[in-house]
């Protein structure tokens, strides 16, 4: 699986023109996928508008290493510390509309996200007090709705 995703990152990243490389560590039933060597204006093109292109690179890992696998191997993508930083990023809005929303005694909804994303959110909520939240809509326009209790 390491050898797979090393020369299928390689083939996507050429056929972007991005130069960089990757760091495979594999850790049990996971590979972590570190996107290594790239510059500033490349690493724009390599995570796209909030993380989507970097979730695309992913899920075509996901399915290159799975293909004709019997167990199943996780792939998670990274592009320096991106999803850390987009996971911080998230919990901080995530706060700050929550008291929006205390505060205006109306729903707040958020801007569709990604599972993944919208999980970040509802999991650094639920433990606030006053607050709820609830996701709605239908993908790939599913939004997080936070209102005061």
């Amino acid at each position: 699986p390491v050898e797979i995703v090393d020369n299928f990152l390689n083939r996507i990243l050429s056929c972007m023109n991005v130069n960089g490389g990757c760091i495979v560590e594999k850790d049990g039933s996971c590979l972590y996928v570190d996107i290594v060597d790239i510059n500033s204006s490349d690493m724009g093109i390599v995570i796209g508008k909030r993380g989507n292109t970097l979730d695309a690179i992913q899920y075509l890992l996901s399915l290159a290493v799975n293909k004709n696998r019997d167990n199943y191997i996780k792939v998670i993508v990274d592009a320096k510390g991106y999803r850390k930083r987009r996971e911080d990023t998230l919990i901080r809005l995530a706060n700050k509309m929550a008291q929006k929303a205390k505060y205006s005694d109306r729903p707040v909804k958020l801007e569709p996200m990604n599972p993944y994303e919208r999980r970040i959110i509802h999991s650094a909520l639920q433990n606030v007090e006053g607050i709820d939240t609830h996701s709605e809509g239908e993908d790939p326009y599913r939004r997080v709705v936070i209102q005061a209790k």
